[in-house]
């Protein structure tokens, strides 16, 4: 005869959960039989994934406003404020709107109207990167069709719709709506591109990861900081939850940050507290330090007083860093990123009757109170023009 189990008080009152940390791999890039267009990422939604990321990390986000507003500056000059399609959008609205999206993406897509007789680009609006997909390419190696969903985690409510590749030379009837989808080169990948910061993921995910672990740190008390040994006998099982409750009410909690272990035994009747040292403040420094420095290196930013961050280094003065770090980011990551986006939406502009050459009009670093005294920079006011 089987006996049967009798089931044990103490069966789910403790129990430890230890989360597994992947790191992030690459998006991949893969084509299915039954769809029209290329997977980009996981669940195809490796975009929301970069938008997720700007959103979690503050660091992050600061250096992607920071080469942002360095490749825009003040805008285009001579053609910025010409209207460009029916919704009154200037020219300037959606180079910064283009602008925005080759800095988190490293790409941009537009969607270009041409008018009946197929001569000349009636219309230009931008299109949300993460909002289109690529098709497949045909036989020689060209993408004919992209397609466009305004939420590509629920299709079943937002159906794609394809749209004509960019072809100037059919771009009639049912073709004059067309997407132009440019994104930069990168081995490898041959119809979706990659952030120019991927390879600082880890770090902008970890960033994310120890703000969270702070906030409930504090809020929650994720970090045992006491145990308490209560030694006057084992009460029942609920009876221990009630004193649990009891003592988290009243220590944990933002008021008093750090949880406790509770424990109950049948030796002296009087209850042991022992503290637990919590971890070391240098650790969270130099662990924050690391991330800061991780995440702007993926950015290419040398110096973080370009972001506002006070920094000690070898300069006389922030004003000397300032201007040494800025013009060697404007040379190395702001003007190449500009030339590309102003190269490839100038050709569309010229299409659209628009001959002139692309300029962007640049921002004012420093700004000198002492009457534009370059010699008196160091013992002025710093300020950042835009």
């Amino acid at each position: 005869m089987m006996k049967k189990k009798l089931p044990n008080q103490n069966e789910g009152l403790y129990s430890v959960v230890g989360a597994q940390f992947a790191a992030p791999a690459l998006p991949i890039i893969k084509e299915y039989n039954n769809k029209e267009y290329v997977y980009y990422g996981e669940n195809n939604l490796y975009p929301q994934k970069l938008i997720e990321m700007l959103n979690s990390s503050a660091m992050h986000n600061t250096c992607k406003e920071a080469v942002k507003d360095g490749i825009y500056g003040q805008g285009l000059a001579t053609i910025g404020e010409e209207y460009i399609n029916q919704h009154g959008e200037t020219i300037n609205d959606i180079f910064e709107k283009i602008v925005l999206d080759y800095t988190i993406y490293n790409g941009y897509s537009l969607n270009i109207v041409w008018n009946k007789e197929s001569t000349k680009i009636s219309e230009i609006y931008h299109l949300p990167f993460d909002k289109v997909r690529s098709g497949k390419k045909n036989n020689e190696d060209e993408v004919e069709e992209y397609y466009y969903s305004s939420d590509w985690s629920n299709l079943r409510k937002n159906k794609e719709v394809a749209y004509k590749a960019f072809d100037q030379l059919d771009s009639k009837g049912e073709n004059a709506s067309q997407i132009f989808y440019y994104f930069n080169y990168t081995p490898g990948q041959d119809v979706y591109p990659l952030p120019s910061y991927v390879s600082g993921s880890n770090d902008i995910i970890l960033d994310n990861k120890v703000s969270r672990f702070h906030v409930n740190q504090i809020s929650n008390g994720l970090a045992p900081s006491m145990f308490i040994s209560m030694k006057n006998g084992l009460p029942t099982p609920e009876a221990q939850r009630d004193v649990y409750k009891s003592i988290e009410d009243t220590f944990s909690g933002e008021e008093a940050a750090g949880r406790f272990f509770l424990s109950f035994s049948d030796a002296d009747n009087a209850p042991e507290i022992t503290p637990i040292t919590a971890t070391n403040d240098s650790y969270y420094l130099t662990l924050e330090e690391r991330i800061t420095s991780r995440i702007l290196t993926s950015w290419r930013i040398t110096s973080p007083l370009l972001l506002g961050i006070r920094d000690s280094s070898g300069f006389s003065s922030n004003a000397e860093e300032i201007k040494v770090s800025y013009m060697h980011f404007e040379g190395t990551v702001i003007e190449p990123k500009r030339r590309k986006i102003t190269t490839s939406f100038g050709y569309i502009l010229r299409l659209a009757g628009y001959n002139v050459n692309i300029e962007v009009i640049p921002n004012r670093l420093i700004e000198d109170a002492a009457a534009g005294n370059p010699d008196d920079l160091a013992d002025t006011n710093i300020q950042i023009i835009e």
